[in-house]
């Protein structure tokens, strides 16, 4: 085989494949254009979720006419001149790859005029060719308009999503850069409706406010702290303990005034919390830090999102030092509420796993590695302690039977199954025969929950909801206002009733049977990002996908303790429902483990006998 030098436009493409992904990539590479140009105000239109046009306006400090031509040629950049000033990088930009990657495969329109010019210049470039440049009137600063994205490469275009999908990345990914520059305008509109508006007054509370609602904005704390002997700050906001989200996606990391990704501060952030925080909830957070440019490394991902820190433990006890006392100073001050009001409340003990109590017999460190196949392990019996804990923990209510049924007596079998115990309060432990059954009660109380609900007849008038008697009142981000309405006739059908209110506020007046128990604002709230964000096959139902969120959400979870009675329920309910091996999901419910397997890792013969 001969190697052969690529032509222009093959690398070009391959190039760009490296940094333009999606509409929302082009969107970020051009507002931080902007922002290293000096902008305080940034405009952005978009059509059909970017693939049609994205247009980025600023009043920045504008481009040379004789640079001009030069900005789309590959590793042309005005941000450094040499390897060294990459050790003192005060830019967002550096690489020289931003416009040329994007040129190379779209239809792009440049103007731009500096302060001290007369005219400004406009330059068309098509698939990376430049066709032709002109003095045009416009006022100081740039504008870049995209169009066509990827209309020359359609193996990348048929991997968009569709255009409100794209339409909510770009919307995250604005709002993520209002809350990281709150000095700067930013205004965003898809197809002529503006979607997010912010003041850069340069308060980062508003832009909180305006992006989360005015609840989350009054539920933040503020935190400020500096490593003397490195140089190194973290300022920001974080959440009360009482406010928290069923996912990450709800904290923003800066360093450096760059947006970047980094699970090590993420981790410190909630070790900060302690055991403030409800299991498997996360806090609300902006985290801003400020380190020498020399102690980390930004040239280690094309879309510069991840970073190196020299001394990454400085990094890690600094947040969560200032977590730490951000949250104990607030503790002090009036209005704090106790920690048993916190709703959703349950302590973690980080130290040690959860104690199983006396429905888990033993308790092992690694009893099962496959299915098939055992490893042996110390097994150390309960202590009464650990019982009496258990006894006392909560349990999700698992739904009664349905009418109909009769109900076994609670303390007895589970139709042929025989309850053994909980492991590590996720599985259940079950005899079946000769086989020993390992159950993942989430998985299982999920299959049991959905195909309740969809043996509902949600067609008919009224029949599936609950009204509430005081509507809740629910703020929602931006990013979400564009799915939201494609998702409200399913939503009806599903038994919930929300109306929109002013702004990006919406009035749940009713949600489904399923939910009508303790329903709360975080309930729908969490229920909602799971929907607007969820990436669900193509040819799913998306009806069908509201009734497997619903599913989820009012499944008891993994590490939850139950009693013996909640336990027999649940094996009962699971061995009586259809497709019970699997969760709506498609996850396994169950593994089991054969007599004979067991006999054989451990070394034994026959079936009795103490040989």
């Amino acid at each position: 085989m001969c190697i052969k030098l690529l032509d222009k436009s093959t690398a070009e493409q391959i190039a760009a494949g490296e940094v333009i992904e999606n509409p929302a990539s082009v969107v970020k590479e051009l507002v931080e254009n902007a922002l290293d140009a000096g902008a305080d105000r940034i405009d952005i239109a978009i059509e059909n979720g970017g693939k049609g046009l994205i247009s980025v306006t600023d009043n920045g400090s504008g481009i040379e006419r004789d640079d001009l031509p030069l900005a789309f040629k590959r590793f042309a950049t005005s941000k450094i001149a040499n390897l060294e000033d990459l050790e003192n990088l005060a830019s967002l930009g550096f690489r020289g790859e931003a416009l040329p990657s994007i040129a190379a495969v779209s239809r792009v329109k440049l103007t731009s005029r500096t302060e001290k010019s007369l005219s400004g210049i406009q330059i068309m470039v098509n698939g990376g060719e430049v066709e032709e440049a002109e003095e045009v009137g416009a006022p100081s600063g740039t504008r870049v308009e995209v169009r066509d994205l990827f209309y020359n490469t359609p193996g990348r275009l048929k991997f968009l999503r569709a255009s409100n999908v794209e339409t909510t990345r770009i919307s995250t990914l604005v709002s993520e850069m209002a809350l990281t520059n709150p000095g700067v305008a930013f205004n965003l509109k898809s197809g002529g409706r503006t979607l997010f508006s912010s003041s850069g007054d340069g308060i980062l509370l508003h832009v909180i406010g305006s992006l989360y609602g005015s609840e989350t904005a009054e539920a933040m704390i503020e935190l400020d702290r500096k490593d003397i002997s490195t140089g190194c700050s973290i300022s920001g906001f974080i959440s009360a303990p009482h406010l928290t989200r069923s996912s990450r996606r709800w904290i923003t990391l800066v360093v450096n005034g760059r947006l970047v990704r980094d699970p090590m501060i993420v981790n410190a952030l909630e070790r900060g919390y302690e055991d403030l925080l409800p299991r498997q909830r996360h806090p609300v957070a902006i985290l801003k830090l400020t380190v020498s440019p020399d102690a980390i490394d930004v040239n280690v991902h094309p879309a510069k999102i991840e970073i190196r820190f020299q001394k990454p433990e400085v990094i890690k006890g600094l947040t969560f030092k200032a977590v730490k006392m951000a949250l104990q100073g607030a503790r002090k001050t009036p209005g704090w509420p106790e920690e048993k009001t916190f709703p959703g409340y349950r302590p973690q003990d980080r130290s040690s796993p959860p104690p199983t109590g006396r429905q888990a017999v033993w308790k092992t460190e690694q009893l099962f590695r496959q299915p098939g196949s055992a490893k042996q392990s110390d097994f150390r019996p309960s202590t009464p302690g650990q019982d009496e804990q258990a006894e006392k923990a909560p349990a999700r209510e698992i739904p009664p039977a349905r009418s109909g049924q009769v109900e076994e007596k609670a303390a007895g079998p589970a139709g042929g199954l025989r309850l053994i115990g909980q492991f590590m309060q996720s599985y259940l432990v079950a005899q079946k025969d000769d086989q020993l059954l390992l159950i993942d009660q989430h998985a299982a109380h999920e299959r049991i929950n959905y195909h309740q609900l969809k043996n509902q007849d949600y067609h008919s008038s009224g029949t599936n909801k609950s009204q509430l008697t005081i509507p809740l009142t629910i703020d929602l981000p931006p990013a979400w206002c564009e799915r939201l309405p494609l998702l409200l006739p399913l939503l009806e059908q599903s038994g919930f009733k929300l109306e929109p209110a002013n702004g990006n506020n919406y009035q749940v007046r009713a949600v489904p049977f399923a939910f009508r128990e303790n329903v709360n604002r975080a309930d729908i709230y969490d229920l909602l990002e799971d929907l607007i964000t969820a990436d669900n096959e193509p040819e799913q139902d998306p009806r069908d996908a509201i009734l497997i969120t619903i599913a989820c959400h009012k499944s008891i979870k993994a590490g939850q303790a139950l009693s013996r009675e909640e336990m027999e329920q649940l094996l009962r309910q699971w061995e009586k429902t259809p497709q019970a091996g699997y969760c709506p999901h498609g996850r396994p419910t169950v593994i089991s483990f054969e007599r004979s397997e067991l006999d054989k890792s451990f070394h034994r013969s026959g079936w009795g006998g103490g040989d």
